[in-house]
């Protein structure tokens, strides 16, 4: 009987894009099963991912690393590569990359390895390493090729908000030659805008912010090119060297605002178009926990307000709750420590009215602090749980 070559292989079938089967399929995988929430949201995301830009919801401590990967991995099976996850700083980058070896997903950190680029791994690496104006994955209107990018994970929304923020401005040093050029170049007009906070410029006191006004900005364009140009290029003023190639792009769009620390010079709102390879990615998905307004990822990354318009949360968050986080000393300085406590003692006990008598159920309460020992004082050491239904501790 002859053999029929052409049907090797023929079980091995197609690779899996549903995320729970991915996780169910993974080598190594430290625990048998996705939680609860993790897996209604990647099935949440999973019947929404034909939307370019999908923000997921979830609880710090909710397990959104383990869900981002496998998003990112989902896409690469379903043919929506290269896919990068984008940490907020080098530590959570590692952190992702040291996740990844335990569940067996193939990831790496160099944006020129092949198995990147041939879509056969997930490249984890930072949000500033894409959004920069030096970026290796390329910058509109610079002349430096953007590398296609399929699916873009961003954890941590909020923390690269931020980042884009301050990739899209620069700050120039008091004290720098730059800065003196342009207080030279605005004199006037900052001395018009406010002559008290230009006398205190002037005398080397703290002033207040002085907007230089768009007229004058306008008007004064080819001279600030002129100052800025002379220093953008050296890797050595770190202040200019990653934005200006961005910024430059755009300066006439920008503001600028004179302090006694430094001239800051932003755009509006950041140029995101100006990568390509994120602004032009097939998905975006926007990892948070923290984000309360979601129409800031619209402004600041160029996001679809209409694929924002219902974010993807677990349907079950027993893990979330209300939490108000009081700092009592930052508003009113001249409180004291003692007191501060022992009115949360009472609080906590019930007693809201500081008459020694409980008005109210009593509450867990957990006081934040810097003391130990005999520096709490007699009201201090009654943190320790003194009943059964409230629990006090002085925290280091």
């Amino acid at each position: 009987m002859p053999l029929d070559l052409s049907r090797l292989g023929v079980s091995k079938g197609q690779a899996l894009t549903v995320p729970r089967d991915i996780f169910a399929a993974l080598p190594s995988k430290p625990w048998p099963r996705l939680r609860l929430e993790q897996g209604e949201v990647l099935k949440a995301w999973y019947d929404r991912r034909a939307r370019r830009d999908v923000v997921i919801k979830q609880n710090t401590g909710g397990g959104k690393t383990v869900i981002g990967l496998l998003v990112a991995q989902s896409s690469l099976n379903e043919g929506a590569g290269p896919a990068v996850y984008l940490a907020p700083d080098t530590y959570l980058a590692a952190q992702v990359i040291g996740e990844a070896g335990r569940l067996g997903i193939t990831v790496v950190s160099n944006p020129r390895d092949h198995r990147f680029i041939a879509s056969e791994a997930v490249l984890v690496t930072t949000f500033h390493k894409l959004v920069n104006g030096r970026s290796v994955f390329g910058v509109g209107g610079t002349g430096r090729p953007a590398r296609p990018v399929g699916t873009v994970v961003v954890d941590d929304a909020h923390a690269a908000l931020a980042i884009a923020e301050g990739q899209f401005k620069i700050q120039v040093p008091a004290g720098h030659a730059g800065y003196d050029e342009l207080l030279r170049q605005f004199a006037g007009a900052l001395k018009h805008q406010s002559p008290s906070s230009w006398a205190s410029l002037q005398e080397g006191g703290h002033a207040g912010p002085i907007r230089v006004p768009f007229w004058t900005w306008t008007a004064s364009q080819d001279r600030v090119l002129q100052i800025l140009r002379k220093y953008g290029d050296d890797d050595q003023e770190k202040w200019i060297y990653f934005s200006w190639p961005l910024l430059q792009q755009t300066l006439h769009l920008a503001v600028a605002t004179v302090t006694s620390r430094e001239i800051e010079i932003r755009p509006p709102c950041p140029p995101i178009d100006l990568i390509p390879s994120f602004a032009q990615a097939k998905r975006r998905v926007y990892l948070t926990a923290t984000l309360a307004d979601d129409g800031v990822l619209v402004t600041e990354l160029g996001a679809d307000p209409d694929d924002l318009a219902k974010p993807v949360t677990p349907d079950r968050a027993a893990d979330l709750g209300d939490r108000l986080i009081l700092a009592p000393m930052a508003i009113t300085p001249r409180a004291s420590a003692i007191g501060i406590r022992q009115l949360v003692r009472e609080f906590a006990e019930g007693d809201r009215t500081s008459t020694g008598m409980p008005t109210a159920p009593p509450l867990n309460a957990i006081v934040l602090g810097a003391v130990w020992g005999s520096d709490l004082g007699e009201a201090g050491g009654g943190l320790v749980a003194a009943g059964r239904t409230r629990m006090w501790r002085a925290l280091m």
